[in-house]
């Protein structure tokens, strides 16, 4: 039996089991929406995404199990997922689908194990089937001189008894994990096309947060190539949500570093560049109904994100801001990047800022900034700036 007549998709999720009822229940729901929406995106067929009354647990029947496989594993709150066969609890049964299911795999002195997991109330226990099904498979497959070995065997045959139904499998598929996309909130990310400010987005998009990108364009003090390696990394980034299309948020930030350099001094450019980053953050936070700001900032990366800096930067706003690879070494930021996908286009080459100091300041003071600011009237820069950002529709599916 190969995996193309496995009749329905089981899928696991993890820390929603843990919540009350109430909210379990709220999650649950949020997620069955999401692996909907990212059906529907693909345009994968399904017959019907069923919620098991014990916990843990959804059956998504489809016809198109290997596509459904390769778009679900990027749906946040899904813990695993795996192509089953699903039968009537019967012992007689379930050792000869299990055959079935193992007769395409195991080969001349191959070892194997199979894992049972019971729910319910039955005649017999876990180990009983276990023990059943091993025998049938030494007595069915006698001439390929196969042996059980419980702890490292070539193929692991799985088993899972719920009330009348059990469910056979043989992969277990690693999904993103997390909590449902959305669930907690929406957030404003800082983003760009480099390696950080993704991870940190899909770091919030994991936990359940709906992010709104904003990208701060620094032109003239760079070029449209950074604007359009950002594109690339978007759509690869929110293919773990289950938006068919997103806005992005332009902001003219070059327009307004360009007015705050010509009063303040030059080794602050970074930090000024970045605070007004944050309030204009807030500023269109406060717009959408978003409860925080999220950040690629990394302890002692570069000069504006030592921790004399990263203080002076965090009392730019009222809001909280989110920075989830704050304590990461960057390989394993980089690993990753890899993994998710963005690596490859946050690598891709495009100048560098061009109002970046020669020597900038590395351990600001925050009276020191203040007092700049209470001198100039840099909110009204801001609200110009704000007037001209730009919605700019990018297609995920």
């Amino acid at each position: 039996m190969q995996n193309t007549l496995f009749n329905l998709l089981i899928i696991r999720y993890g820390e929603i089991g843990l919540k009350s009822s109430k909210v379990r229940r709220m999650l649950e729901k949020i997620l069955s929406k999401r692996i909907i929406q990212m059906l529907e995106r693909k345009n994968i067929e399904y017959d019907k995404l069923k919620l098991f009354p014990t916990r843990g647990r959804l059956f998504l029947y489809t016809p198109n199990i290997s596509r459904a496989i390769e778009e679900l594993k990027k749906c946040f709150g899904i813990v695993s997922l795996s192509p089953a066969f699903q039968i009537t609890t019967d012992r007689k049964k379930i050792c000869e689908t299990a055959f079935k299911i193992a007769e395409s795999d195991l080969r001349m002195t191959d070892t194997f194990a199979i894992r049972t997991r019971r729910v319910g109330e039955h005649p017999f226990s876990s180990q009983d089937i276990s023990s059943e099904v091993g025998t049938f498979f030494l007595n069915n497959f006698s001439d390929k001189n196969i042996s059980v070995n419980l702890s490292n065997p070539n193929h692991i045959f799985y088993i899972e008894i719920r009330d009348k139904d059990t469910f056979l499998f043989k992969n277990i598929v690693q999904g993103a994990g997390g909590l449902p996309y959305g669930s907690q909130g929406k957030l404003i990310s800082l983003i760009s096309g480099g390696i950080d400010s993704p991870i940190a987005t899909w770091l919030m998009m994991k936990r359940g947060c709906h992010t709104i990108p904003l990208y701060c364009d620094l032109i003239p003090y760079t070029t449209n190539a950074d604007y359009d390696r950002l594109i690339y990394v978007l759509q690869k980034l929110f293919q773990y949500s289950p938006d068919k299309d997103i806005t992005l948020y332009r902001a003219p930030h070059g327009y307004i570093l360009k007015q705050i350099r010509e009063v303040i001094p030059n080794k602050l450019t970074c930090i000024f560049c970045k605070r007004l980053m944050y309030q204009f953050a807030e500023k269109l936070a406060m717009k959408l109904n978003a409860k925080g700001i999220v950040t690629g900032n990394n302890l002692g990366q570069v000069a504006s994100q030592t921790l004399d800096n990263l203080y002076i930067l965090n009392q730019a706003v009222k809001i909280p801001i989110f920075q989830p690879i704050i304590g990461f070494d960057k390989n394993e930021t980089i690993e990753l990047s890899k993994t998710i996908g963005t690596y490859s286009e946050s690598i891709r080459q495009v100048p560098d800022c061009a109002a970046v100091p020669e020597y900038p300041e590395t351990h600001g003071l925050l009276e020191k900034v203040l007092e700049i600011e209470k001198e100039h009237d840099f909110t009204t820069i801001i609200n110009e700036a704000f007037q001209k950002i730009e919605k700019i529709r990018i297609s995920i599916s």
